[in-house]
């Protein structure tokens, strides 16, 4: 990906507030400044991480919420906060690609450098080198790997409808009463079979879709905003 992005066409971002300002840095200051921040904000995360998760499951027992509840949804909620007003953000101005970008670079960032570090951490942290689970987190690995199934076949095509929107908010909603083996077990059957229909209508989009990380060119921002007065008349 690095080495793809790397030799991509070069494409002029349009920056407004703070990435606007950074912008206008110079290459080695912009770089250097963010290297900073990226450092600063990890080091926040690692201070502040075992703190938040002991003191959410402290609240969540004395008010009586089961804590699988609280770590399933609630702390990912928070974390994954400020990626999700990004999207909205650009949604409300018109960028809806950009938002789907978004979502779904944060998926893939999920479902490899996250998912994969588990076990790293796990071993770390004095667990041994086998990250075991039980029967309803494997529950929630496959119903989260069906949902991702039924996403990556609903914008095959590179275009999300309004009914695909609702289909997955309908689901995610559905899944919240579920409680049983059998209704988990139901649901990703229901995310399987749409998801099978979407490869069936974006059937001639499946083979371009696999090919593009190989023969696509890749777009690449030089990290300097774009003013319109640089921009060329119409003619």
């Amino acid at each position: 990906y690095l080495y793809k992005i790397s030799h991509g066409d070069v494409e002029e971002p349009d920056l407004i507030g703070t990435a606007a300002a950074l912008g206008e840095l110079s290459d080695r200051s912009r770089r250097f400044v963010v290297v900073s921040l990226f450092v600063v904000s990890g080091a926040v995360i690692l201070l502040c991480a075992r703190p938040f998760a002991d003191n959410l499951v402290a609240a969540g027992t004395e008010l009586g919420i089961d804590r699988f509840l609280l770590v399933q949804w609630l702390a990912p909620l928070a974390s994954e906060a400020p990626e999700f007003i990004i999207a909205t953000i650009f949604a409300s101005r018109g960028k809806g690609t950009d938002a789907i970008a978004t979502l779904i670079s944060s998926k893939v960032n999920q479902w490899t450098l996250l998912i994969g570090s588990l076990p790293l951490a796990h071993l770390l942290g004095g667990g041994g080198f086998s990250l075991e689970l039980d029967s309803r987190q494997v529950e929630e690995v496959l119903l989260t790997a069906s949902q991702t199934l039924m996403g990556v076949a609903l914008i095959l095509a590179l275009r999300f409808s309004r009914a695909s929107a609702w289909a997955l908010l309908g689901l995610f909603i559905v899944q919240f009463p579920l409680t049983s083996t059998q209704g988990r077990l139901v649901l990703c059957g229901v995310y399987g079979v749409i998801a099978v229909g979407g490869l069936i209508v974006n059937r001639r989009q499946l083979v371009a879709t696999l090919q593009a990380p190989f023969l696509g060119t890749a777009i690449r921002h030089s990290g300097h905003p774009h003013h319109e007065s640089e921009s060329p008349n119409p003619a």
